[in-house]
């Protein structure tokens, strides 16, 4: 995709990082070419610009508490999840899935990527009770 701004741009993302002279931006894992015209100032610079383009974080993850079987049911490897209210992550292994004991909040998100710009996810909250004994 390659065009040229003439007086406004308008973008429906997190954030943009200009990098200095004519080069290429990243959107999640797409590439673009990104240009500025000289009525466009982009960071105090009046002439083309790259960009690097950080795309919305992923949506909520699909999946649910199993209260029974304290556990998180549609979790996968690209996950993690919170015990703390988002102060600490820890990813998601699905061959040893953990076990939530007690009345407990977990939050659970798709967790950033650095490489491509993505950032976390946004949060499903899960709760977990305390089991209660059998009579």
């Amino acid at each position: 995709m390659r065009g040229t701004v003439n007086k406004y741009i308008r973008l429906s993302l997190i954030g943009v990082l200009f990098t200095g002279t004519v080069g290429t931006a990243s959107l999640g894992v797409h590439s673009l070419k990104a240009y500025a015209s000289d009525e466009f100032i982009a960071a105090g610079h009046s002439s083309p610009s790259s960009m690097t383009l950080f795309s919305q974080p992923p949506w909520p993850p699909n999946v649910t508490a199993d209260d029974e079987a304290n556990t998180i049911i549609g979790a996968n490897e690209k996950m993690e999840y919170s015990t703390d209210e988002g102060l600490n992550w820890t990813a998601y292994d699905p061959l040893c899935p953990p076990v939530f004991c007690g009345d407990l909040t977990v939050q659970v998100r798709i967790a950033g990527d650095s490489v491509n710009y993505i950032p976390a996810g946004f949060i499903k909250t899960l709760t977990f009770t305390a089991d209660t004994p059998d009579v």
